[in-house]
Formats: C-alpha cells, sequence, structure tokens
C-alpha cells in the first residue's frame, strides 16, 4: 500500500475516533434539552413544536441539563475506583475471607436491587409515585453488582484470558449500566424542566412588563390574574384602539412573544401575539415588587 493511502487511511481512523464520539455528545444534549424543555413549557400550556427553537437553542438547554448527572457520576466513579482498591488490598494482605463477606454483600444488595427494577419496570403504579430515578438506578446496577459481587468473592479474575460468554457477558453488563444511566438522567432532565418552570413562575415580577397596543381587544377570561384592558383615545390614522397591561414576556420564538400574567394562578394561560407591526409592543424592565 502507497504511503499516500496509509496517511489517508490513517486520518480516516483518527477523524472517526473523534466524530463518533462528539456525534454521541451532540445527540445527548439534544435530546435532554428537548426533554427539559418541552417539560418547562409544558407547565405554562405551550406546546415545544410552537415555538420552533434552533438546534442550537437545545444545544445550550442540554448542556445545562447534563451538568449534574455528569458530576454525581464522576464522583459515583471515584468512589467506585476507590472501593475497587480497598477489595483489591484485602486480598493482598490476605485478608481473603472479609473480601469474601464484601462479596457475598455486594451480591444481596445487587439481588435486591435489580429485584426493585424488575418490580418498577412490570407495575406502572410502583414506578410513577417512587423517587423519581429509582427504578431506573436499580436497573443499571443491580446485575453489575451481582457480577462484581462474585468477582470478588472468588478473589478477582482468572489468569486466563476471557471466553467469548464471558466477554459477551460484560458487554451485556455495560449495556445495562449505560440503559440505566440514559433512562435516569432522562427522568432528571424532566425533573429539571419542571423545577425551572416552577422558579419561573415564582420570578415573573422580574421578567420584562410588556405593553400592548391593539386594533381590537384579546379575548380573555374576566379573572385573568394582573391583567387590564381599556380603550385608547380615538387618533385618526392610528388603528390601535386597545391597550392591554399586566402581562410579562416568557419567551420570545418564531416571531412571536408568548406573554403571561404577572402572577401565575390556577386557571392563568399563556397569551400568544404576533411580534410585527398588527400590534404596538412596548418592553418595561421588571421590578421586584
Amino acid at each position: 500500500m502507497a504511503k499516500s493511502e496509509v496517511g489517508l487511511l490513517d486520518r480516516v481512523q483518527s477523524f472517526a475516533a473523534i466524530a463518533a464520539p462528539t456525534t454521541l455528545a451532540t445527540a445527548l444534549l439534544f435530546y435532554f434539552g428537548h426533554v427539559a424543555t418541552l417539560t418547562r413549557y409544558r407547565y405554562f400550556g405551550v406546546d415545544l413544536g410552537a415555538l420552533d427553537l434552533s438546534t442550537a437553542e437545545l444545544l445550550l438547554l442540554g448542556t445545562e441539563v447534563v451538568f449534574p448527572p455528569l458530576a454525581g457520576l464522576l464522583l459515583l466513579a471515584m468512589a467506585g475506583l476507590l472501593a475497587h482498591r480497598a477489595v483489591r488490598l484485602l486480598h493482598r494482605v490476605r485478608r481473603g475471607r472479609w473480601a469474601r463477606v464484601v462479596g457475598v454483600v455486594l451480591v444481596a444488595v445487587g439481588a435486591v436491587a435489580f429485584g426493585r427494577a424488575v418490580v418498577g419496570v412490570l407495575f406502572l403504579s410502583v414506578s410513577r409515585h417512587e423517587t423519581p430515578g429509582l427504578t431506573a438506578v436499580c436497573l443499571g446496577l443491580g446485575l453489575p453488582l451481582v457480577a462484581y459481587g462474585l468477582w470478588v468473592h472468588r478473589g478477582g479474575p482468572p489468569a486466563r484470558r476471557r471466553t467469548p460468554s464471558e466477554l459477551l457477558l460484560l458487554t451485556a453488563l455495560t449495556g445495562m449500566v449505560v440503559l440505566g444511566l440514559f433512562w435516569a438522567t432522562n427522568i432528571f432532565a424532566g425533573g429539571f424542566g419542571r423545577g425551572r418552570a416552577v422558579q419561573d413562575a415564582r420570578e415573573l415580577h422580574d421578567r420584562p412588563v410588556v405593553v400592548l397596543d391593539l386594533a381590537q381587544p384579546l379575548y380573555l377570561p374576566e379573572d385573568l390574574p394582573g391583567v387590564h384592558q381599556f380603550a385608547l383615545p380615538a387618533q385618526e390614522g392610528h388603528p390601535f384602539r386597545i391597550r392591554c397591561q399586566g402581562l410579562r414576556l416568557l419567551t420570545e420564538a418564531g416571531g412571536r412573544l408568548f406573554l403571561v400574567p404577572e402572577r401565575w394562578e390556577d386557571g392563568a394561560r399563556t397569551v400568544v401575539v404576533p411580534y410585527d407591526s398588527e400590534v404596538r409592543v412596548q418592553f418595561l424592565p421588571g421590578a421586584n415588587p
């Protein structure tokens, strides 16, 4: 094979090694950003499709979501490595009895966790009312803990090379861990979005005040908290006849303003108006009451 062909092959392999993880990370950021944003705006009755957010915006939101799970995963990995070194140390100082006890405990804990995961998967009424993510964590850690406990109990890895069946088992266990982590992060993303929505509702007084001048009144419930509409003095050549006050800016997307009352209560709703020449818009800085 020519040197140029070898160099090209090396470059392709290097690019694939970089591009594949980058593509996976981008896809995960996009997905978790989508889940968090979906639940965040659903709290205000807004469908995510109506916002028409760009891929870049969802990626930025996904970055915000994955930081806490990633930090927790790193801490868990460090704790696992320290525990693994402690187990190896027990074997080296000829404390095999204690190592076997640790192995039995890990097998028992893993079996209980996997059994709890099966219950949560089969009975939706259990997983709906549990601590968020419990079934996912148990599913991801149950069988790997059992396998690791057996490994500890028998004194470590065998001297021979692993058989294909052992490699297949290791791959399956790794897949269980990845599945559990993905499921748990998905649940966290949904909870994160709902938490951000509750925080937004509590801090609406910090958002910009929006004053709308309209040709026709908005057909809103009369008891919508804090929202008032009144007629403007008639002026020749001006199409605007109604002024609406008491709305705060939730977000702007797709050439439309998504507005909410100053106080978000039961029965409140999100008002959507075009951000164009048909509506005269004034923005005033938000202020604490």
